[in-house]
């Protein structure tokens, strides 16, 4: 059966940002569970990025149930390739890369670019199969989960997305459901909290910049870009700086707008929830970790003024899609290792 829609991802069993394995598992379960549910044809494309020597690859380390209506494929991105970029002492993973990789080679018509601590509520799902259109880019607001992945037992999909929401990522801006930012403790994997003066200043400038650019839902839009293969073609993907991936996935979202693509944004209860991390490992609110780290370990990103130059040169540059990379990107000259994984895989500890 043809996948309607590629589901895309990119990972390595390194356990970045605590319990990966099992918000992976969680991640893989869910689709599993819906695309039979609700009887979608879903191909997920996993890109394994340079995966560690000393620990199995996720073909193996994840347990699988592909069906008749779960299609996935892990392709592989080798450790030598890696190398061959800036930065990749500091950076063992380049995300926006690594999902161009997998947009490039998906087959579905329309292809879903997300991370893989994410699961889907079911309205959402079943939007999926009730016509996309090819020349929209959809967007939906973000709910942050916090999930008890270290007992006995793996909560379900399910149980997961019926958890208290911490965060909603909104076009409207950061929201706490008690009207305050949560207090969480750093123990078993939870996540601290601190005063965020930086990200305020980035909050203030960003209304500034309202002014001269259109108001896009960019709020956690790496963990779910949709729209269809022919538009991401157009665009050539994500930007591949060899660089941390924040503010990339924004970029995209300009790009597309620049192109003339309609931007639609889902509403609740359509959403993507997802699944806390540790402190540091990626961005939260109230901690500023991530950028300590990226800057002890030298790794350049994207500063929000340079992000928003960018984006208003885009919007302003004419109708077109601007595309960053040339024609071979996603390291299309490659000829990677792909393989569709077996439910006979599994690793027996989640």
């Amino acid at each position: 059966m043809n996948p309607l829609l590629s589901i895309v991802a990119t990972s390595r069993n390194d356990e970045h940002g605590g319990h990966l394995l099992a918000r992976m598992q969680l991640f893989v379960d869910g689709l599993a569970e819906q695309a039979g549910r609700f009887r979608l044809p879903v191909e997920l494309v996993l890109v394994e990025w340079n995966p560690p020597t000393d620990r199995p690859p996720l073909a193996e380390a994840l347990r699988w149930a592909p069906n008749e209506y779960f299609l996935p494929r892990v392709i592989t991105v080798p450790p030598d390739v890696h190398r061959t970029f800036p930065h990749a002492d500091g950076l063992p993973l380049f995300q926006m890369i690594g999902k161009n990789v997998g947009i490039r080679r998906s087959s579905a018509p329309f292809v879903l670019a997300t991370n893989i601590d994410i699961l889907f509520s079911d309205e959402l799902f079943a939007f999926f199969g009730t016509g996309l259109r090819p020349n929209a880019m959809y967007r939906v607001d973000r709910y942050d989960v916090l999930a008890e992945l270290g007992g006995a037992r793996l909560p379900s999909p399910a149980e997961c997305r019926a958890l208290p929401v911490i965060r909603e990522h909104r076009i409207d801006g950061l929201r706490y459901p008690n009207g305050r930012p949560p207090v969480v403790h750093a123990q078993k994997g939870r996540v601290g909290v601190k005063p965020a003066v930086a990200e305020l200043t980035r909050v203030a400038a960003a209304a500034r910049d309202r002014i001269v650019l259109p108001r896009l839902h960019t709020s956690g839009c790496g963990d779910f870009t949709l729209t269809s293969r022919e538009i991401w073609f157009a665009m050539h993907g994500y930007p591949e700086w060899p660089a941390y991936s924040w503010h990339m996935d924004g970029v995209a979202l300009f790009q597309a707008y620049a192109g003339g693509v309609e931007m639609v944004n889902l509403q609740s209860p359509m959403a993507a929830y997802h699944l806390e991390h540790g402190e540091g490992s990626g961005w939260t609110p109230e901690s500023s970790k991530l950028f300590e780290r990226l800057d002890a370990a030298g790794v350049p990103y994207l500063s929000t003024r340079a992000y928003r130059s960018l984006a208003r040169r885009m919007v302003h540059g004419g109708r077109g899609f601007h595309p960053i990379n040339g024609d071979d990107w996603g390291l299309a000259a490659l000829q990677l290792a792909d393989s569709s994984p077996s439910g006979a895989f599994g690793a027996t500890s989640l």
